[in-house]
């Protein structure tokens, strides 16, 4: 499994890394796969790349964001692995009320053999999510599943404009065709122009040279383009996702 610990206080950081190598070597002994441990001291750092773990360990105590807090952004991020919520200075399980099933909480300090008991039931409970897509922006990196995603068109030289399902613009630091070859393992994206990437899943009309979309725009579709629509056309119909 691949573990992060994000913990702003160090001493506890060290603990975790010393308690989860100890239990990666017993694994190693017992001829499981030992597991691969990242360390983070702040928020920043950890949603870098948050989507790769299958089990988060979690207490931020400084700041203007609880663990709790960070939790439920990781959740929005669409982060699907088990979030251990350690709590130190904040009781997280109290604090948790209507997400409360959402995550799963230890007391500090961890003992070793709490720390086994969870581990063996994240990896029982181990999520193998749907790839996800993601949109790398200005300010930050979100991550997407691809029915989320309407369509991208350029908006200017290098900055592409992603049309989610929730009305949201996501602009990305990429062009139509280098996001299209990020989209590639994902069937329901098709090129409509050099400059415009559609979700097929959510095309409502097709026309000649344009397409409706579900949030009501239409899109211009180029002629040398007008195959990928007959072909997206064709693949809806025998219900192909």
């Amino acid at each position: 499994m691949h573990i992060a610990v994000c913990d702003d206080n160090i001493a506890d950081r060290k603990q975790m890394e010393r308690l989860l190598g100890r239990a990666s070597d017993q694994n190693k002994k017992d001829g499981v796969e030992g597991y691969y441990i990242d360390l983070y001291g702040n928020v920043p750092a950890l949603m870098q790349y948050p989507q790769m773990y299958d089990v988060i360990f979690l207490d931020i105590v400084n700041g203007p964001e609880n663990g709790l807090d960070v939790a439920r952004r990781l959740r929005t991020l669409g982060v699907v692995c088990c979030i251990v919520l350690c709590s130190s200075v904040w009781n997280y399980e109290t604090l948790a009320t209507s997400d409360h099933t959402s995550f799963y909480y230890m007391s500090k300090p961890i003992l070793a053999e709490d720390l086994k008991d969870m581990l063996l039931f994240c990896e029982t409970n181990r999520v193998h999510p749907e790839p996800m897509i993601e949109l790398r922006g200005e300010n930050e990196t979100i991550y997407a599943h691809r029915d989320e995603i309407l369509y991208a068109q350029a908006l200017r030289k290098g900055l592409l404009g992603v049309t989610m399902t929730d009305h949201r613009m996501i602009r990305i630091l990429s062009d139509a065709a280098n996001f299209y070859e990020q989209l590639i393992s994902f069937d329901c994206f098709i090129p409509i122009t050099d400059h415009t990437i559609v979700n097929i899943h959510h095309m409502t009309k097709t026309f000649l040279l344009s397409v409706t979309m579900d949030d009501g725009a239409s899109l211009h579709v180029s002629p040398s383009f007008r195959s990928n629509i007959k072909e997206a056309v064709k693949w809806k119909r025998n219900d192909v996702h």
